[in-house]
């Protein structure tokens, strides 16, 4: 049998004919696009008509006309005769004599009214418009925001004021529709009145509210799944650069790592329902039905989105099936409304600062604790009297300064701004959204800075009544630029107070401690700043579809997508040769402190990704059964590339070109210093090289949804997925589930209920796969090349394979059971929705030891498996007091419990410097010793054992956890989880006479954070002292249980107290408010008169407030990771105006 590329051993699902439906799908983008350029701006006294019908219906004939012409029709069907049948052929007529053919054995005429709209009525009634005004609120008397009016079956309307007035022009005989989310709609004829008041009803059921699933959409109330939604008023008022930042604490069961990073880097990372295998994928992210990256969401314009849908279980996710086992998140961009063109500007402008940063101690505090650590160590204290007298007084700053570097190196506060414009409206039968945006982010390190630009173009355009073509289009440039050195949080952290930064004549700080010293001044972070070089980190994305929607069929729907998506990059680094600093005393050069060679890095990359994909449905109902059912294919392709090259000893700093380096071999770059800038992410490559890699996935889909008097409801889904990651025999995998559902709420029984508006329990089943963590080509044996061997003494370039095979390699596999319960009460005033699962994941790739005489390094193996238990709450109440004060509060919780199940056969694996992945246990399991406290003398007269023999009263007390008499590595212990297994929030909104506040609330619990090294140790690597070293064992206080040991200087039998342990956990808990906005809304009579339909002025924050549980955690954002710290955490304040035209 021949062998297809993806489908192996012709192991595809049974009669399906891949080949004709992907042709059919190319075919279908190509009309598509054939069909969108036929379409013509012609004006309404220029529109031709070629028409050939016979014994159509009247209602028929005028759809056709209104397909070719661009126009639409206003008539009231009561007027149209039943029993009218036309015959008509004509070829190139103007629209008006068509028109009176088709009119001519009626009583009907016609008038228009505009070069797009006329207006049919009977020949006795003159047609005439009249201006209709009036005002909506709700059952209150409150005014309504924003009712969209509307001439039924036109484009034509309007929205009404902050005041809740509007004004249409409309025909005499028209019928508008009033509609609004959360609000009953309603349709009135207009009668030839000129004031239409109109007071809207609540959905209280929500009956209507529509959410985004996998390919297609669901009401609400019809869900089976656990889906949940965020919409855009959530996402736009919080001042963050990311959509990933604007989540947390709006989704239970949705946790964001939002670990603080420099700018570009600050994107938070997202786990749905937990880690699901031993790494820490995220989600898969579907735009406007393209699948993207993390990436792509964190540079979305967050006023683009106008919802976005989170698919927890499996009966909502596995329709995805093999990148779905975390979760997806779909996200749809705004799309025009028909009506005349509205313009949404928004413009913010402010600052960040850090919301904590190390309290280092001044010169002289450091020079005491230093001299101590000395004497505790039986060594002579190195600083006088005299010295630390002129550190306090500052009388001799040029030899003993007080240099706070934090404040020297970091900016106080860095300007953010951002402007956004968006346009939406409609011209004949297209419909267009336009948004183009800029913003700007400075960092914390005043030689680097972001600025992104996005625009995106969304259109829709009813080619046929039966035929609609739609297209996405999105460019976002993002430009990092760093005019400097980069500064390293390491370095920063061992920047001690007594050196002086700047000398007062204006050279580099030499002196440290009233002497030159080499070493420190070589770590001068001001002078690596601004005189180490350069580098930039530049990004261009381009993301382009075109859809198309055909309905053949009442009931029938066939919809087309191809998309390509191109994604470059190029990071570049020039490393600036420097002259040796100068002794202040001497004026002579320290030649130890000069760079020597100047070097440049840069790297390009590219990737690429390609999509088609076409599916249909068909609904029926038939009395109280509605059934839809939906099948579709997909084919999605990536290819990526990068290029890295690298160069030393360039006869000038600055230049452009790595080809002006030197020609010579022995200049050739040797390392990666362009790790963190990568455009493929990853932490090493080897210079001079280039990678590639390409993968394909195939799919087959389908979903069938049936409900019974809207109260039995039932979805099953099933999935097939062939991906080029694997060997041919096991590419093919299969993803079903099912879930079912009964509403309550809908029996007889709960009719006379009346508190109760919707009761719904639901279950489910399935199953979700994850291929993205296979490496392409695990299971090929392939050769490196970067590998010298020996002949006779002479090295030799060569070739050889590196990594063993495994031809074996499959899914990933998530298995899922759900059960919820959805409920409002009062009237749609509280909202509740509780989901218990249990998340199983078999088949997780591990890395497995092989014996020495395999002689490569493993494949990856399918050996582990992990278990989630969760259980989400989420709470939302909403309600007036009074006329003018409206409030609402929600509440959402999530608690998920992690173990790892199987490890291949192994108990425990250790990973890294301070982790640990033992079965029985959760994933991120810190790895050390229990403590008790510091060792006292007592301890070491009664021979308590230690783990160093030189441990001396005031060191580290660690647990002889098992009992043999020893401290050794046996007695470690696993001492927490860095990942917050709870996760809370809380949002609170209210509004009074044009007034709105706004505060989101976020927490975590149950989560510890190792800070050691630079980040905890006293003189760790000659780091400075903070203050709550000042809390130490002393011999005059020889507390046990103080909050820092004796204070050692590195290398001096500190080893005792810097492996892992209890003492250097801190407890993670946190409570902060993540955002705060206030903004008031101008009153309607106001700004009309700038030609403004509405204007809002606001000031917001993101992070303003934070508490922590653990005191000692002061000095760090409680978002950092783990480590020796890095980049601070940022809160930020903007104030902004949003108007709108």
């Amino acid at each position: 049998m021949k062998k297809n590329r993806l489908s192996g051993k012709g192991n595809n699902p049974p009669g399906i004919a891949f080949t004709f439906v992907l042709r059919i799908m190319k075919l279908t983008a190509i009309l598509m696009l054939a069909l969108c350029l036929q379409v013509s701006a012609t004006a309404y006294s220029q529109t031709r008509i070629t028409l050939s019908a016979k014994r159509m219906n009247l209602a028929k004939v005028l759809q056709a006309i209104e397909a070719q012409g661009h126009i639409r029709f206003v008539y009231n069907n009561d007027v149209l005769p039943n029993n009218e049948f036309i015959s008509i052929d004509v070829t190139d007529q103007p629209l008006d004599i068509v028109l009176s053919k088709v009119l001519k054995n009626t009583d009907l005429t016609f008038k228009a009214l505009d070069k797009e709209l006329i207006v049919i009525a009977p020949g006795n009634k003159v047609i005439k418009n009249i201006l209709v005004k009036g005002k909506i609120t709700d059952v209150k008397g409150m005014p309504i925001l924003g009712v969209n009016v509307q001439i039924t079956g036109t484009g034509k309307g309007t929205v009404t004021g902050v005041d809740g007035t509007y004004q249409l022009e409309v025909p005499d005989d028209a019928t508008l529709l009033f509609t609004f989310i959360g609000y009953v709609q309603e349709k009135i004829a207009v009668n030839g009145r000129t004031t239409i008041d109109m007071v809207m009803k609540e959905d209280t059921k929500g009956l209507n509210e529509v959410v985004v699933v996998g390919y297609g959409s669901q009401k609400k109330v019809n869900l089976t799944g656990s889906v949940a939604t965020v919409s855009a008023d959530k996402l736009i008022s919080r001042p963050v650069t990311s959509v990933q930042n604007a989540l947390q604490g709006l989704v239970p069961g949705l946790t964001v790592l939002n670990r603080p990073g420099n700018v570009g880097k600050d994107a938070g990372t997202i786990t749905v329902r937990g880690r699901t295998n031993l790494s820490a994928p995220g989600p898969m992210i579907i735009i406007d039905g393209i699948p993207s990256t993390s990436n792509d969401m964190a540079a979305i314009n967050p006023n683009d989105i106008e919802n976005m849908s989170v698919l927890k279980d499996a009966a909502s996710a596995s329709i995805y099936g093999s990148r779905a086992a975390n979760g997806v998140i779909l996200i749809t961009t705004k799309r025009g409304k028909e009506g005349k063109m509205m313009i949404d500007v928004n413009a913010s402008y402010g600052s960040s600062s850090a919301t904590r940063l190390p309290k280092y101690l001044g010169s002289a505090d450091y020079a005491r604790l230093f001299n101590e650590g000395k004497l505790n160590a039986g060594k002579p204290a190195l600083y006088t009297d005299d010295q630390i007298k002129k550190f306090a007084d500052g009388s001799d700053p040029d030899h003993y300064p007080n240099t706070d570097w934090y404040k020297l190196a970091l900016r106080k506060n860095a300007p953010f701004k951002d402007i956004q414009v968006g346009v939406n409206g409609s011209s004949k039968n297209t419909t267009y959204y336009l948004s183009i945006g800029y913003q700007n982010q400075a960092s914390l390190i005043p030689t680097t800075a972001q600025d992104r630009y996005t625009m995106r173009l969304n259109t829709s355009t009813q080619v046929l009544p039966i035929f609609n073509v739609g297209t996405n289009i999105s460019l976002v440039k993002q430009d990092i630029n760093n005019r400097g050195g980069d500064l390293n949080f390491t370095t920063l952290n061992r920047s001690v107070p007594t050196l002086v930064a700047v000398q007062s004549d204006g050279t580099w700080g030499t002196m440290n401690g009233g002497k030159a010293d080499a070493t420190l001044s070589n770590g001068n972070v001001l002078r690596t700043m601004q005189d180490g070089g350069r580098s930039w980190d530049k990004s261009n994305a381009f993301t382009g579809g075109i859809n198309g929607t055909l309905t053949p069929l009442k009931g029938l729907s066939i919809k087309g997508l191809a998309s390509l998506k191109l994604d470059n990059r190029t990071a570049n680094r020039f490393t600036n040769t420097m002259p040796p600093m100068t002794d202040f005393d001497t004026k002579l050069p320290i030649a130890s402190t000069a760079v020597l060679l100047n070097e440049m890095q840069e790297k390009w990359a590219q990737r690429q990704a390609l999509l088609l994909q076409a599916y249909a449905e068909y609904e029926k109902t038939i009395k109280h059964h509605y059934a839809k059912i939906m099948v579709g294919a997909s084919e999605e392709s990536n290819v990526y590339r990068d290029v890295f090259v690298g160069r030393k000893n360039f006869p000038i700093n600055g230049l452009g070109t790595v080809g002006a380096g030197s020609g010579s071999p022995d200049d050739i770059s040797t390392g990666d210093n362009l790790t963190g800038l990568s455009p493929d992410g990853s932490t090493s490559q080897n210079p001079n090289g280039s990678y590639s890699e390409s993968w394909a996935i195939r799919s087959y889909f389908g979903r069938l949804n049936y409900s019974f008097a809207d109260k039995y409801l039932l979805e099953a889904n099933m999935r097939f997925d062939l991906s080029s990651r694997f060997h041919p025999d096991y590419r093919l995998a299969e993803f079903p589930s099912v879930s079912a559902a009964w509403r309550i709420s809908e029996e007889n029984f709960m009719k006379n209920v009346n508190w109760v508006n919707n009761l719904k329990i639901r279950g489910s089943w399935g199953i979700l796969g994850n291929e993205s963590a296979v490496p392409v080509g695990n299971y090929y044996n392939y050769l490196e090349s970067n590998i010298a061997y020996s002949f006779e003494g002479n090295p030799v370039n060569g070739i050889y394979q590196k990594t063993g095979s495994n031809l074996n390699t499959t899914w990933e596999k998530v298995y899922m059971t759900n059960v919820g319960l959805d409920a409002t009460f009062l009237k749609g005033k509280l909202d509740a929705t509780i989901d218990y699962y249990v998340k199983r994941t078999e088949g997780i790739l591990l890395d497995k030891n092989a014996p020495a005489v395999y002689g490569l390094l493993p494949p990856r193996v399918n050996a582990g498996s992990t278990r989630n238990k969760g259980i989400e709450l989420n709470l939302t109440y909403s309600d007036k007091i009074g006329k003018d004060f409206s409030y609402n509060i929600s509440v959402n919780v999530s608690k998920i419990k992690n173990t790892i199940v199987n490890l291949g056969g192994d108990d425990n694996r250790v990973t890294g410097s301070y982790y640990i992945e033992r079965v029985g246990q959760s994933v991120g399991s810190f790895y050390g010793y229990e403590v008790q406290g510091l060792l006292t003398a007592d301890d070491i007269k009664n021979k308590y054992p230690l783990l160093y023999p030189n441990a001396k009263p005031g060191d580290i007390k660690y647990v002889d956890a098992n009992g043999d008499g020893k401290i050794d590595g046996n007695d470690r212990r696993i001492l927490g989880n860095d990942v917050p297994w709870l996760n809370y929030g809380a949002n609170l909104g209210m509004s009074y006479k044009g007034f709105d506040l706004n505060v989101l609330t976020y927490g975590v619990s149950d989560v510890k954070v190792y800070f050691g090294q630079e980040a905890s140790y006293a003189f760790f690597n000659g780091a400075g002292v903070k203050e709550y070293h000042l809390q130490r064992w002393t011999k005059d206080n020889p507390n046990p249980n103080a909050a820092y040991p004796r204070i050692l200087i590195g290398g001096d039998a500190t080893q005792n107290n810097t492996p892992i342990s209890a003492f250097w956990l801190f407890n993670g808990a946190y409570f902060r408010i993540r955002s705060l906005s206030l903004g008031y809304t101008v009153p309607h009579i106001w700004v009309k008169k700038a030609a403004m339909q509405s204007a809002r002025i606001y000031v917001a924050a993101n992070n303003p407030f934070t508490f922590m549980s653990d005191k000692r955690l002061h000095d760090y954002d409680p978002e950092m990771a783990s480590g020796r710290g890095s980049y601070p955490g940022v809160k930020t304040w903007v104030v902004g105006v949003n108007v709108k035209f």
